[in-house]
């Protein structure tokens, strides 16, 4: 005979030969094991016994007192609150007035006189300050004294150099560096010159050469570009050309190229002549300005700022002319024509160099905002502008007078006057009566 177990830890079922089951082979645990028919007849108990339970008197009874008592307590708390409630509002109506008590249940409107006030006059919701303020005249004096932010601009000086520079592109020959290169020559062509040929070299390079250095130092370049071209005027090697240039061109030639560019740089600087001197001329002009504007003579300050500012526009475009440099002294034409080619060349140099003019085209046009305000001219156009927006404000023309009022740029006086006022006049055209009579 076989006996059928249940595992109640893991639900496995099994069948033994012996009543007893020590321990359950899917999870070994030995109390929760039993067997079927003992297990059934448990469950049947314990349904009877909770029947039995539940069918006794005493049992029905205290689960009815536990209802009405729950039901009793519901009730006074609802009594309770109720009562609160009342109390309440007994207290608001007898400590309220007539009129409160209507507030109460009656959603507050705009009074209709004052709804009224307010449609004729939108001034009257503007507070006495504000009133005062679009009432206030300010008076600018003729002879008023810059403010701090005009006087850094009118008193700022700014440095300014031209664009023109004039230096040679290298060191000027002595008369033994001279002699040196041509010994040098010498010696790697091993074919001396005739000491007659040399001396009219070194004669050409003293009477020419050493002449143009000197006249470069005292600043006249146009003198010292012609004699270092009349220096390349050589005498003749021999009277065949050929020879001539073989011999003598080739062995002087580093003296040649050296010569050439200084010509060329002289060149330059003749090109450079015309736009330096305009470049100084607005140096001269700016040191001009700034003693009008530290006598306060504006109108002359204006005149000449507005110079300036047509000068330096026209600088910075290069919207000059370009200049060719003087011609070549009568001499050039006893030069050899080798040299002569190279030499015509250098009559077109690059354009000229322009100065940083940026800084001073922007601090002329801020000083000729600043010098404006200041002109007899633009004062009286200010003062019109300011009365006429006075005026359209004694009128109640709102609108009218904000646009009069935003067209005044200065005095700064006057211009801190109109927008404080604008911002008022702002408040006034903002606030319109709606149909229902609130305002917006």
């Amino acid at each position: 005979m076989s006996y059928r177990f249940v595992c109640n830890h893991c639900g496995k079922k099994f069948e033994l030969e012996s009543p007893e089951a020590k321990e359950c082979p899917s999870c070994f645990w030995s109390s929760s094991v039993k067997r079927e028919d003992e297990l059934a007849s448990e469950k049947k108990g314990f349904s009877r016994s909770s029947k039995e339970v539940a069918s006794k008197p005493g049992h029905k009874v205290f689960f009815g007192n536990i209802k009405y008592l729950f039901r009793a307590l519901l009730f006074i708390v609802l009594l309770a609150a109720a009562g609160f409630l009342a109390y309440k509002a007994y207290k608001l109506v007898t400590s309220s007035s007539p009129q409160s008590w209507k507030t109460f249940l009656i959603k507050p409107q705009r009074d209709d006189k004052q709804a009224e006030a307010v449609a004729a006059d939108p001034s009257a919701l503007l507070s006495p300050q504000e009133k005062e303020m679009l009432s206030r005249e300010v008076t600018i004096p003729v002879d008023r004294a810059p403010d701090p932010g005009e006087q850094e601009i009118l008193g700022r000086s700014i440095p300014f150099q031209t664009g023109w520079t004039e230096k040679l592109p290298s060191a000027v020959w002595t008369l033994e560096q001279y002699q040196k290169m041509i010994a040098d020559q010498e010696s790697f062509y091993k074919m001396p010159f005739a000491r007659s040929y040399k001396k009219k070299l070194e004669e050409l390079f003293k009477k020419k050469y050493l002449v143009a250095a000197d006249a470069f130092v005292k600043g006249d370049v146009l003198a010292a570009r012609n004699f270092w071209v009349e220096s390349l005027a050589f005498p003749l090697y021999s009277t065949d050309l050929k020879k001539h240039r073989a011999v003598a061109l080739t062995m002087l030639r580093p003296f040649i190229n050296d010569t050439l560019s200084k010509v060329s740089a002289m060149n330059q600087s003749l090109l450079d002549r015309g736009k330096k001197s305009r470049e100084q001329a607005l140096s001269v002009e700016y040191q001009k300005l700034i003693g009008l504007i530290a006598r306060k003579q504006w109108q002359e300050a204006l005149t000449v700022i507005v110079q300036m500012i047509s000068e330096t526009e026209l600088l910075r475009k290069n919207a000059m002319p370009q200049e060719a440099p003087p011609p070549y002294p009568a001499a050039f034409g006893t030069i050899d024509s080798d040299l002569q080619r190279p030499l015509m060349d250098l009559m077109s140099p690059s354009p000229s160099s322009t100065a940083d003019l940026q800084p001073l085209q922007q601090d002329l046009v801020e000083k000729k905002e600043v010098i404006e305000t200041f002109t007899e001219a633009y004062l009286k156009s200010a003062r019109e502008a300011y009365q006429s927006a006075l005026e359209l404000i004694r009128d109640k023309k709102w609108p009218e007078a904000a646009q009069a009022l935003g067209s005044i740029q200065g005095p700064q006086a006057l211009q801190q006057d109109a927008a404080g006022k604008i911002a008022i006049l702002g408040k006034i055209t903002g606030r319109t009566l709606d149909s229902s009579g609130k305002t917006s």
